[in-house]
């Protein structure tokens, strides 16, 4: 608390106190998908380098705290973000959102599915030949790599930001389809840093179609988010039950996993097509209106 009277006060340093802050609130509400993208890279690569950068020499306990911090970047910003455009009341919408379960069995039934293409991929390509993974997990270890996938990582801790953040304003602007292609190519490279650590789980060479497969995500994601009025616990389920069975099943294989990601991302790209020809481009929806930015 300062004790300075009010009338003794310069008023260049009162303007030079206010000036940063109303220059940054401007540009917030200017840019505000711009700010959050550039943020959302910078802080999350920030967190990254040191995994590219030392590979096998970083402590496995150091680097799962920066995988950790870098992927809940996104959905940090859009909590502070909402709060500074829309207050209490835009974050608690927000948040509201995660709530938001009672939206019809066939929406749970949609997230499943999906999470199948997947375990269909791999089988696919054992039946010609390819090799099968060395399965020495457990039921609870599983339940506890789906609980750890959707917080801390990546499920809740992207969400909201892809989707609770950036989706509802670009739908303002763009067609469904075209803001979720727009999402994707942002998405998709945003995890460049951890397919450069050497990792056999996540070769350089596959980076591409994993971009694909992410681009084919957000279509996927924006038309249960949309179908569903805008539940993003919807969304943040089919983040984790996609990304399972990759991990436990494909990525597994090490160097021999292509023909199965490769098959998967081909099943993803089928799948997206086939929601964009039945809900049509527009609103990815066939029951309800696109979700928008929050008022």
């Amino acid at each position: 608390m300062s004790w300075e009277k009010p009338h003794l006060r310069s008023p260049d340093v009162d303007h030079a106190r206010r000036e940063p802050l109303s220059n940054s609130s401007t540009l917030l509400r200017r840019h505000p998908v711009g700010l959050f993208l550039a943020l959302t890279y910078a802080l999350a690569w920030a967190f990254w380098a040191p995994l590219v950068i030392f590979q096998d020499s970083m402590p496995k306990g150091l680097g799962a705290i920066l995988i950790m911090l870098g992927t809940v970047v996104p959905s940090s910003l859009a909590v502070v973000f909402v709060a500074k455009l829309h207050g209490r009341p835009g974050v608690r919408r927000l948040f509201g959102r995660l709530l938001k379960g009672r939206v019809g069995v066939r929406w749970y039934v949609a997230v499943i599915g999906l999470s199948l293409l997947a375990p269909i991929a791999l089988g696919l390509t054992i039946l010609l030949g390819g090799s099968r993974p060395a399965l020495d997990t457990t039921v609870v270890a599983v339940v506890i790599s789906f609980l750890f996938s959707i917080f801390p990582g990546s499920a809740l801790g992207e969400e909201l930001g892809w989707r609770g953040f950036v989706l509802p304003r670009l739908q303002s602007r763009q067609s469904a389809l075209r803001a979720s292609l727009l999402i994707g190519v942002v998405w998709g490279p945003w995890h460049l840093p951890l397919w450069l650590t050497g990792q056999e789980s996540h070769p350089i060479s596959l980076f591409a179609a994993f971009v694909v497969s992410v681009i084919c995500m957000s279509v996927l994601c924006t038309w249960m988010y949309n179908g569903t009025g805008g539940s993003l616990l919807i969304v943040v389920l089919f983040h984790a039950t996609a990304n399972l069975p990759v991990t436990i099943l494909i990525a597994p294989l090490g160097k021999d996993m292509a023909p199965a990601f490769l098959t998967f991302v081909g099943l993803m790209v089928v799948a997206a097509t086939v929601v964009v020809i039945a809900t049509g481009a527009a609103q990815l929806s066939r029951t309800r209106q696109k979700q928008v930015e929050l008022p």
